[in-house]
């Protein structure tokens, strides 16, 4: 009896980010990457072709052989292969007999198995520690051998991951994605950072909607219609292909969206947006520029990228907008939407944790997706939520709200991309209403950063973000006392002359941005260039 194989590769992001060092970190992903291909040195192994793997991206794979023996041989192989390769990627993997009518019901099965399998696993405990008194100078564990550079001891794992051909292969993943003469920085230092300013770096993290659910849909219309094998096999390819293209469009709109934006001035080149005054030099590398980010993860619907921290934001929201753009083959007829957690941290802090403030902030911004669908229905839209420096360790997302924030009334985080029904204050609005300028926006709603009275009077603006605490209150009576002396001053953006709505603000969330953020697109009153005390690169 034929049978189907799934395969799940555990604690990808454990794996990842053991390291600090960013090329441990593209080593790694590029071997999680590696592990689930179908090329000749990976999947399609050991009599493996091509024709018999019917899903292989994101950390899972689902392949079909004709019998259980086969299956085994080939998962035998295919273990030993990993644990000589790739040490420190644990995988589980579950056989699955099926019957050719009945397949679209036995890959749903299969899915629970593996999903029972994970959670039923008998952990490893290997004594990796006999006998060895060193340990890794990167993750602690028991030393193997000893770093070619710099004497340090690694273990197994890592000194695996700073093999150079692994190492070449890993930034060769990517350079299909890169425009000529442009080049992705392999240290977080060469990201564009601005001499002299506090440098932060953006994690941004971005996972589709509903995507499983999708998927268990389709698999109980074919259970329900009876769909023939051989139709089931061909749609089950489709979608996971487009999926797997959906997040390589995204990350090449989110690479063009800074590559059009790149321009040279004199010697060097110059990154510029909206305000002007956020505009930075880039950095060369021979006669290639060093575009301000890398990616770091790819997988399905899954993207995880590194950039200078002023435009993360503003690539978090181009890569949403192109999950938008997109509808998946057979999983229904409306565009797929996405969630995104961008964690603005300093250049050297724990990278791990970085990369888990930006997960959680991408979970709490599905939350506030679920909540406002169960409250006002379906909405197709995505949705955004972010945080500006570091967290206490195993500090949470909510729990840095309740503290910082009371309780989340200081801050109208996560916001939707664009309005919905009735909810007004979207990303869109905050972004070119609030911050502004905006292209094609009135005069009267050009918000902090392009009105007349606002943008000339920076030291008022930071000082309604030191009346939040006090409430409404405190706000409109310091309102009321600069209109009796220049009339006609209000918030920008139709804000409620306190800045509250109900017992919310975003005040906050743009005063923090206020000289932060830096939006991709020309500047509708701007000079086209870095200010002059900016220096550039040496």
């Amino acid at each position: 009896m034929a049978v189907l194989t799934g395969i799940d590769v555990l604690g990808i992001q454990r794996y990842v980010f053991a390291s600090n060092r960013l090329r441990d970190v593209l080593s790694a992903s590029w071997m999680v990457d590696h592990v689930m291909r179908r090329e000749s040195d990976s999947l399609l192994q050991w009599g493996m072709t091509d024709d018999r793997v019917l899903v292989a991206a994101g950390g899972n794979a689902v392949l079909d052989f004709g019998d259980l023996a086969a299956a085994r041989a080939w998962t035998a192989k295919y273990t030993r292969w990993l644990h000589d390769k790739a040490p420190g990627i644990e995988v589980v993997v579950c056989h699955r007999p099926y019957n050719e009518n009945f397949l679209a019901s036995k890959l749903k099965a299969l899915a629970v198995d593996l999903a029972r399998a994970k959670t039923e696993r008998c952990p490893s405990a290997p004594q990796l520690g006999l006998s060895v008194t060193a340990s890794c100078s990167v993750t602690g564990l028991p030393a193997t051998e000893l770093d070619h550079h710099d004497g340090d001891p690694l273990c197994r794992t890592i000194a695996m991951l700073r093999d150079p051909n692994i190492q070449e292969q890993a930034k060769d993943r990517w350079r299909e994605y890169l425009p000529p003469q442009r080049k992705f920085p392999d240290e977080f230092d060469r990201m564009g950072r601005t001499v002299g300013d506090t440098s932060l770096i953006g994690v941004v993290h971005i996972d589709g909607n509903d995507v499983g659910q999708a998927v268990v849909h389709w698999l109980d219309q074919c259970i329900e219609k009876r769909t023939e094998p051989v139709r089931v096999r061909s749609e089950y390819r489709e979608w996971s292909q487009a999926i797997d293209e959906l997040g390589r469009g995204a990350l090449k709109a989110v690479i063009q969206r800074v590559h059009s934006q790149v321009n040279p001035k004199d010697e060097h080149h110059v990154l510029l947006g909206t305000p002007h005054h956020l505009n930075f030099f880039l950095r060369d590398e021979g006669d290639s520029v060093l575009l301000p980010l890398r990616p770091i993860l790819l997988g399905g619907d899954d993207l995880t990228f590194v950039c200078d921290g002023r435009i993360a934001l503003d690539l978090a929201v181009a890569a949403l907008r192109e999950f938008e753009s997109r509808t998946i083959p057979h999983l229904g007829p409306t565009r797929l939407t996405a969630c995104a957690g961008v964690a603005l941290v300093k250049a050297h802090a724990p990278f791990h944790r970085s990369y888990a403030l930006a997960e959680d902030l991408c979970a709490s911004a599905k939350r506030a997706r679920r909540l406002e669908n169960e409250k006002l229905g379906a909405s197709i839209t995505s949705w955004l939520d972010w945080h500006v420096g570091s967290t206490r360790p195993d500090e949470t997302v909510d729990q840095v709200r309740t503290r910082d924030y009371q309780s989340g009334n200081l801050t109208m985080r996560p916001y939707p991309l664009v309005k919905f029904k009735d909810r007004d204050q979207s990303w869109e609005w905050l972004d070119t209403k609030l911050l502004g300028p905006g292209a094609n926006v009135a005069m009267a709603e050009q918000g902090f950063r392009g009105s007349k009275f606002w943008a000339k009077s920076r030291s008022r603006v930071k000082r309604l973000g030191g009346l939040v605490t006090a409430g409404g209150g405190g706000i409109g009576r310091q309102i009321d006392s600069w209109n009796a002396i220049e009339e006609g001053i209000q918030l920008p953006a139709g804000l409620p002359q306190n800045g509250f709505f109900a017992n919310r603000t975003p005040l906050l969330d743009a005063i923090e941005l206020l000289d932060l953020h830096l939006r991709l697109q020309p500047d509708p009153g701007g000079d086209w260039h870095p200010v002059s005390t900016r220096e550039e690169p040496k």
